[in-house]
């Protein structure tokens, strides 16, 4: 979801879902359309590091001020909407969160080989997330 980088990628060669957090749980049926109808068969889930859903709470009076100070909601509006949505999304460690959600999505897709990677922020590189 990460706004600070591009990838570059050839034309029709992958569909690229966004997501916060690399959190593919409520984008699950994108997956599968890619699965289905794309003939997907290879995922690389790719987090970043300094990734803005790590210890979201400690962001929620800049998220209600955004909410209210950018889009004209109200503070009870956007402090509703962030209680309500914060522990959806919020990870405690980028490499861990990818760790599990590759795990996760094994289960769910047995046929379909899942890369966990990482891109480090600090030196513009991207690496594979060693599994146990």
């Amino acid at each position: 979801m990460d706004n600070r980088k591009h990838l570059h990628m050839p034309d029709n060669f992958a569909f690229i879902i966004r997501s916060g957090g690399a959190n593919l749980r409520y984008s699950e049926f994108k997956v599968s359309f890619a699965i289905a109808i794309g003939q997907v068969r290879h995922i690389a889930l790719i987090g970043h590091t300094h990734c803005g859903m790590v210890n979201l709470v400690s962001r929620k009076e800049e998220f209600i001020k955004g909410l209210v100070e950018t889009a004209g909601w109200s503070p009870g509006q956007a402090e509703e909407h962030f209680l309500h949505f914060a522990p959806r999304y919020e990870i405690v460690n980028e490499a861990d969160f990818i760790l599990s959600e590759v795990k996760r999505l094994r289960l769910r897709y047995p046929n379909i080989i899942i890369a966990p990677m990482l891109y480090k922020v600090e030196d513009n590189k991207l690496y594979f997330i060693q599994e146990d």
